[in-house]
């Protein structure tokens, strides 16, 4: 993932004013704005340089409904100078209603993130303003109907090489998704403790979390490793935890049951660790892995 810190771009997201409409399948776009920011959104007229970074299909009406988004006909753009983005060198703070810390990765097989940057984070909230008028906004209301559509990260709680977390004693989270983690589990044969533990270390059980390369969801998936993993929405916590667990099988078994070297996988790619003949020498990469097997050990014990 790049070193390019997200705060960059969170400060210019698009505004959307336009009367409300029904929720229907959409893409979001990363577009260059007049002087040269960063907008997203579903429309593309008065930008430059777009290109498709998320696509959209959850109805609306189905919570919480983090790739709906409301059609619009036209943009007006904004830049927001008090977005609600929070940084920090420990951790990621997410602005996700009813979820824990925010964070972000990746399963496809593309060069490892190598940030040395701060973690950020951000999100972009949907506002129904009652008077016909759907809003998008990066700055969190402070009244009235809204809804975290996203919530954008820059870097796995894992993959931060500046992390100050003790990944001996932070908090587990055995009580989430325990369901959907024993379905998935049984499904891919992959143990409940790493598919746990990779959740932690790419999302910190944010089912909201959109990095900035389009990675979705708790396992964070990218869009063209989501529908080879035969996913819909990413944004589901059942589908995303299969897809994940079944990328997760596929390394173990394209790796022979090697466990460091299929989490390396899922973090660098598998190309990167073939190429290395282990555990690719990148910082983030190795400090991925050790943490993701100190956090499987300790959900395993916990389980």
């Amino acid at each position: 993932m790049t070193s390019r810190p997200l705060l960059a771009l969170l400060l210019p997201l698009a505004l959307a004013l336009v009367p409300a409409a029904p929720a229907r399948a959409d893409t979001v776009y990363k577009c260059e704005g007049p002087d040269g920011t960063i907008a997203y959104g579903n429309v593309t007229a008065g930008f430059r340089n777009c290109k498709v970074f998320a696509t959209a299909g959850a109805a609306a009406s189905k919570p919480p409904a983090a790739g709906s988004l409301a059609a619009t006909s036209q943009w007006r753009y904004e830049q927001s100078s008090r977005p609600d983005v929070k940084a920090t060198g420990a951790g990621v703070t997410s602005t996700a209603p009813a979820v824990e810390p925010a964070a972000d990765a990746k399963p496809a097989a593309a060069p490892a993130r190598r940030s040395t940057a701060k973690v950020t984070s951000g999100a972009v909230y949907r506002v129904d303003r009652g008077d016909g008028v759907t809003e998008y906004t990066n700055i969190k209301p402070r009244s009235g109907r809204y809804a975290t559509m996203f919530t954008y990260i820059a870097t796995c709680i894992a993959c931060d090489v500046h992390s100050t977390i003790d990944w001996l004693s932070t908090r587990l989270k055995t009580e989430l998704y325990r369901e959907e983690i024993a379905a998935a589990a049984a499904e891919s044969g992959v143990d409940a403790a790493l598919i746990r533990a990779v959740i932690h270390a790419e999302s910190a059980f944010n089912p909201l979390a959109l990095s900035h390369k389009g990675a979705q969801g708790l396992m964070q998936l990218m869009p063209g490793t989501a529908g080879d993993l035969g996913v819909v929405d990413a944004f589901d916590i059942g589908e995303n935890i299969r897809g994940g667990a079944r990328y997760l099988a596929q390394m173990l078994k394209f790796f022979n049951g090697d466990e460091r070297l299929a989490t390396a996988a899922y973090n660098a790619g598998p190309g990167a660790v073939q190429k290395h003949g282990g555990v690719p020498p990148y910082a983030e990469t190795k400090l991925y892995v050790e943490r993701v097997a100190t956090l499987r050990e300790r959900y395993g014990k916990a389980q």
